[in-house]
């Protein structure tokens, strides 16, 4: 470290990761990772410059984390040299390409991050014969989703002048993450957070979380880090038609309709109280949406589903609670755990099922000229029995969902993503039919403690 490297108190969001990957099993559980199939051929050159360039820019790049006296702080280094790695696998014989690009971008994602030595990102282009694949990954304690998509704009951005021959340019000045913290910590030293605790005491007092009942009977309860796969789903045009009409009529976002599909299954599976999880980007300035950094933030959302309550009933239920839900989404979610009462922190140690919703995430990317396509995530890892994340397309609703395998089947995640499917075409044809009507071949069940 040098001298002039700035230390600050680490966010409750990162401490919280830190200490969750003491005891995690696999501790790629956070690494976020982008595998990009790229539509032409990329100038490695420009690219390793580009990357250096935004490792440049954005300090939650440059950070790494060390505990002192039982706190943990966030270290920002003034540089940091960084390397793209090219990857060039023998070329294979026909029909073995793809999976030595899978196999590629699964080492790349596997491989540990030091966080007390940083950086926290890293770039590979995987390059077999004439096909390429970019391969970016950051860790979870540093950079969010959203975050992701403003790193590789600027990539992007640095890489198309630097192929020109130009200094890289920016559309924006660089927000930075030690600002962001700054600003979180003066809020809680004002007050500011209590309401929004006070809130969440009452939301979630005598709350028992949800989960789609196990295929296999485990030893003990499922923990953040079991081992995880992510299976893809793309939702049929009726079902994306009756959301898009639902949401309409009801005057409800699309992400509330999906969030009453699902509660609606899991009341129909045998657990008519329901809590989900539901990630939030947690961006509300123009400073936070350009903001490279961990911001995003977790929510509970509860639900009680009468078999006698209309599909009308539900969804504006479940808009109703969204809203509320994010007025109260700013306070990071461990802190809001830490200040609730031991009764109902003993009830909420993970939460086993999270919506989220990625809108432009990971959509339309180009680097400079490049069309690149999102190709499915490399986890082998799971955050929580089941982590349903979806983005909506011209071509529809498509979902991407991480789940625990030492719990589950991929064929329990994909039956849970057809009843949802029907459960829309279903309500978009007659709001008023009882919940009770419906029939789901998924089974819900009491999460364990």
């Amino acid at each position: 470290m040098t001298t002039d490297s700035p230390v600050i108190p680490a966010t409750a969001q990162q401490a919280a990761r830190w200490h969750t990957l003491r005891t995690a099993r696999d501790r790629s559980v956070y690494h976020i990772t982008w595998r990009l199939g790229c539509a032409g051929r990329i100038d490695f050159d420009a690219l390793a410059a580009a990357w250096q360039s935004v490792t440049d820019r954005h300090d939650a790049l440059r950070s790494r984390f060390e505990e002192r006296y039982g706190e943990l702080t966030m270290i920002i280094e003034p540089s940091v040299e960084v390397t793209a790695l090219l990857i060039e696998p023998d070329l294979p014989e026909a029909g073995t390409a793809a999976e030595k690009f899978a196999r590629a971008a699964a080492d790349l994602h596997l491989r540990e991050f030091r966080l007390d030595e940083g950086p926290m990102g890293r770039l590979a282009l995987v390059r077999i014969g004439d096909r390429e694949e970019l391969v970016l990954t950051v860790h979870h304690i540093a950079v969010d989703g959203w975050g992701m998509s403003i790193l590789f704009e600027d990539l992007s951005a640095a890489y198309a002048s630097l192929v020109r021959g130009e200094k890289p340019v920016f559309a924006r000045d660089a927000v930075t993450f030690r600002d962001y913290a700054a600003k979180l910590r003066a809020e809680e030293a004002k007050g500011k957070w209590r309401r929004t605790l006070d809130h969440w005491r009452t939301a979630l007092e005598g709350v028992t979380l949800t989960t789609v009942a196990h295929d296999h009977e485990l030893a003990r309860p499922t923990a953040v880090g079991d081992p995880g796969a992510t299976v893809r789903y793309r939702f049929t045009a009726a079902a994306h038609a009756g959301r898009t009409a639902l949401a309409q009529e009801l005057g409800a976002t699309p992400f509330s309709v999906m969030l009453a599909a699902w509660q609606i299954v899991l009341a129909r599976g045998g657990e008519r109280e329901s809590t989900i999880g539901v990630r939030s980007m947690n961006r509300t300035t123009r400073s936070e949406l350009a903001l490279v950094g961990l911001v995003s933030n977790a929510c509970l959302v509860r639900a009680t589903v009468d078999d006698g309550a209309s599909l009308r009933e539900v969804i504006g239920a479940a808009r109703d609670a969204t809203w509320n839900a994010l007025a109260h989404q700013s306070v990071p979610f461990p802190a809001v755990h830490a200040a609730l009462p031991e009764e109902t922190r003993s009830r909420l140690t993970n939460t086993k099922l999270t919506l989220n919703y990625l809108g432009p995430i990971g959509q339309n990317l180009t680097l400079g000229d490049i069309r690149l396509t999102m190709l499915e995530a490399p986890n082998r890892a799971a955050r929580a029995d089941m982590v349903v994340s979806y983005w909506d397309g011209g071509d529809g609703i498509l979902t991407e969902t991480e789940y625990n395998t030492e719990a589950y089947e991929e064929e329990t995640v994909l039956r849970m993503m057809r009843d949802m499917d029907e459960v829309l075409v279903a309500a978009a044809a007659d709001l008023d039919r009882p919940v009770g009507d419906l029939r789901v071949r998924t089974r819900s069940a009491p999460a364990a403690r």
